[in-house]
């Protein structure tokens, strides 16, 4: 009798090999966010970010938004000899520490870590419990390729007189990504000529009249162990400000452009400038992303942001 069970467990073994090995070897037929979010995982941040001529190491984290936003050499253009960063946003993922503790594990040490969204405010880590709790998490963790059978029809589909070609497109979009240190246009989600939202741009949800404050959890097991990394490793931490289209919501009032809040000084922990800069929807390529003039005039504004504050004298 025991050999129906262990017949059919070596043959869900085997299954889930052949698809783990699909999902490991074909990394093209993933969507584009997890294709951009592993490269940085596995190749930006474990090759060396920094060299001993670079002062000023700096990491900027966020989500899609900031993906879209900062151009990393243009900004240590505008910032001067010295000055070296990496935009370490992540597509669909406001958590922050897993790929800064991986910099950090490969010897990647930053001076500043630049943040556009806060931590949470959850003051217990995610046990067992919490997994075995939440589907979508379990499913992840036990099938990481459950998404394969799906993505390879689609790539099938949307390429199917091209199919070389788009493996190329895939693999020049990640090369293009690491070149630029982490910036990535997310040409994807754009469906409007010369990738700019028309200037009359709006949606229901949009509350023009009312801004839109980034709170800051006083307590947080994420900012605990964010504070002993900076500790440990010497780095400052710096709010900057996000950003939102016109119309989105209210303009961030003119008085905090020039804010410089501490709120912790051990390690030195500050808030700098408005919580968001606010731009015009032809600066965007989609409702929430940035187009390449958008991400250089973000960029610029940033820039200018850094220099006038002296965080970085």
């Amino acid at each position: 009798m025991w050999r129906k069970p262990a017949a059919f467990i070596l043959l869900f073994g085997v299954v889930w090999l052949s698809f783990y090995a699909a999902y490991v070897l074909l990394p093209f037929l993933r969507p584009g966010s997890v294709v951009i979010a592993d490269a940085k995982f596995d190749t930006l941040v474990k090759h060396p970010m920094f060299g001993p001529q670079d002062r000023y190491r700096v990491m900027m984290f966020g989500y899609s938004k900031v993906l879209s936003a900062l151009r990393p050499r243009d900004l240590d253009a505008a910032l001067g000899p010295g000055f070296r960063s990496y935009n370490l946003g992540l597509p669909g993922e406001v958590r922050f520490l897993p790929i800064l503790e991986a910099a950090l594990t490969a010897g990647n040490i930053p001076t500043h870590v630049l943040l556009t969204i806060p931590w949470d405010g959850k003051h217990e880590a995610d046990g067992l419990t919490a997994v075995l709790h939440d589907d979508n998490k379990l499913a992840s963790t036990l099938f990481p390729f459950r998404t394969l059978p799906r993505d390879v029809a689609l790539f099938l589909v949307q390429n199917r007189t091209r199919l070389s070609e788009a493996v190329r497109d895939v693999e020049a979009q990640r090369s293009a990504m690491l070149h630029d240190r982490g910036w990535y246009f997310i040409k994807s989600q754009s469906h409007y000529p010369g990738d700019r939202l028309p200037d009359d741009y709006a949606l229901p949800t949009d509350h023009p009249s009312r801004t839109a404050p980034r709170v800051i959890p006083e307590r947080s097991l994420v900012r605990d162990r964010l504070e002993q990394l900076a500790r440990q490793h010497g780095f400052q931490v710096i709010f900057v400000p996000a950003y939102v289209r016109v119309g989105e919501a209210a303009a961030w009032p003119a008085a905090d452009n020039a804010r410089l809040i501490t709120i912790s000084e051990h390690p030195l922990v500050r808030v700098l400038g408005p919580d968001y800069f606010n731009y015009p929807p032809a600066l965007l390529a989609d409702p929430q992303h940035m187009n390449p003039t958008g991400a250089k005039v973000y960029t610029s504004d940033l820039a200018k942001l850094l220099k006038a504050s002296g965080a970085f004298d």
